[in-house]
């Protein structure tokens, strides 16, 4: 519990529309009113699609002390209406004070990018529990500290949500934390007051354009990030994507890079890849180290820099943190193989955008000995143009298209998938559409001759698929495991 005037004062807000704020105790902040009880601080946030302002009332009823906006409104009531410029940057920092600014306990290490994140993030993991640490993840699969362990519904939670889950790692004695940074978190304040040590871009490519409208303004939303990383905090950049030069001009503090192709702090030479795994040297200035990573393609290659490039900025053993991939399980939905005793192989992965399909199929393909078989589809109301350009990359890498639903959401599947199929070159004729994804699924695997390699791609770790407004359980690990069990 905190009274109203240190909230407010500690989070340094420029507040208007009250003489003087009372000392009142404040049990609580939340900006969703359902969620409002007796003395807690409601704040009306503009959110994508409902008004906070319109639930003022419902949370007077359910109990608030006081109300944050960002906009003038009228109570019937003499409970204290606070002005603020901007209520998300307004919840962000009440929450970090609210919750005792958690994140100054923790190692902080944010992972942003449009794909990696998330075996970024579960490798982060692996190696910092190798150092006898206890880890903090949220994350696109999970959010999870020793001892919890809960599905994720979004990459990266709400300020407060977030603030929250700090608290309790830091309560578990959790000695660092993880965090993926989504566009929409950096976008929305949601990482606000958060003290990052040490901040990974992964990479940059097409996704998310129904929200942030061009390439430019999703670039923009994730060097928030690296801008607001403090002097004595790191960057690990990704030196080999485009984007990158572009990013170091912004950022003030400084950066650590690593690469394949390019000069970078850390470089990998000498790649082996198999089926199994990649074998590779790393170059980390003055060492050179022998890895052996059990994760397939050139795609998790970076991944594996990234992660032990943080590792080493956070002054942890290199050589330890290389020796511990032998140990390492993957991770949920990422090329995770599906073995039933098949002649042939099974993989689901998470691959939702046009690049993350083309690494995910870059990778299987030296190890095509027969047809390489994938069934995706594309998500619904989010972003359009990716959808031939998925199509495109499908036919040309495969031998057999299964083109079906992802989460169609409120779109027609049979429009998504036409988008989809529009990508196919003239002529291009070894494909199917089957908007039913379990029978998609079932048809493909059916239709597998020994080696070949089937490849199910979109719905990766997910555990349910939204049409309409409902979302219907459904797991793409159990329905390949039924067709190849007899089922």
């Amino acid at each position: 519990m905190i009274s109203l005037k240190k909230l407010l004062d500690d989070a340094r807000l420029e507040v208007s529309g009250v003489a003087k704020v009372p000392d009142i105790p404040i049990r609580g902040v939340e900006c969703d009113s359902r969620k409002v009880e007796k003395g807690f601080l409601f704040v009306a946030i503009q959110g994508v699609k409902a008004d906070g302002g319109a639930f003022i009332g419902e949370a007077l009823r359910r109990g608030a002390s006081a109300v944050v906006v960002d906009r003038p409104h009228t109570l019937r009531s003499e409970i204290p209406l606070i002005l603020v410029p901007e209520s998300r940057q307004a919840v962000a920092k009440l929450a970090s004070v609210f919750y005792g600014d958690p994140s100054r306990a923790l190692r902080m290490i944010g992972v942003t990018g449009t794909n990696g994140k998330t075996t970024t993030s579960f490798l982060l993991e692996h190696f910092l529990r190798n150092e006898n640490l206890k880890v903090g993840v949220i994350g696109t699969v999970s959010h999870r500290f020793p001892g919890k362990d809960v599905p994720a519904s979004e990459t990266t939670p709400g300020p407060l949500r977030v603030q929250e889950m700090l608290s309790q790692m830091r309560e578990s004695r959790c000695g660092a934390a993880v965090m993926e940074v989504s566009s929409h978190a950096l976008d929305q304040h949601r990482v606000d007051g958060i003290d990052f040590e040490a901040a990974i871009f992964t990479n940059l490519t097409q996704d998310h354009l129904d929200y942030h409208r061009s390439m430019e303004a999703y670039f923009d939303c994730k060097s928030r990030l690296f801008t607001g990383l403090s002097p004595k905090s790191a960057a690990i950049l990704n030196q080999d994507d485009p984007w990158i030069e572009k990013l170091k001009k912004k950022i003030t503090c400084r950066w650590v890079t690593y690469g394949v192709r390019s000069d970078a702090d850390l470089k990998a030479v000498a790649l082996e890849s198999k089926i199994t795994g990649t074998v590779f040297e790393l170059i980390a200035r003055d060492r050179k180290i022998s890895v052996r990573s059990p994760l397939v393609g050139l795609h998790n290659v970076y991944n594996v820099l990234g992660a032990l490039a943080a590792v080493d900025t956070l002054g942890f053993s290199l050589e330890k943190a290389a020796a511990a991939l032998a140990s390492f399980r993957g991770v949920p939905g990422r090329l995770e193989p599906v073995e039933c005793g098949q002649s042939f192989r099974v993989f689901i992965d998470y691959a939702h955008t046009p690049d993350g399909l083309l690494n995910v199929l870059r990778a299987l393909e030296p190890y095509k000995k027969n047809r390489l078989i994938v069934v995706f589809g594309c998500g619904g109301d989010r972003d359009k143009d990716k959808r031939p350009k998925m199509g495109k990359i499908a036919s040309d890498f495969c031998d057999q298209v299964f083109i079906t639903s992802d989460n169609p959401r409120s779109e027609d599947p049979r429009v998504i998938a036409e988008e989809i199929r529009s990508g196919f070159p003239a002529g291009f004729n070894r494909y199917s559409v089957v908007l039913d994804r379990r029978k998609a699924i079932r048809q493909a695997l059916l239709s597998a001759k020994s080696q070949d390699i089937v490849l199910l791609a979109g719905k990766g770790h997910e555990t349910t698929q939204v049409i309409g407004k409902e979302a219907f359980l459904f797991n793409e690990r159990d329905e390949a495991e039924r067709v190849l069990g007899g089922h």
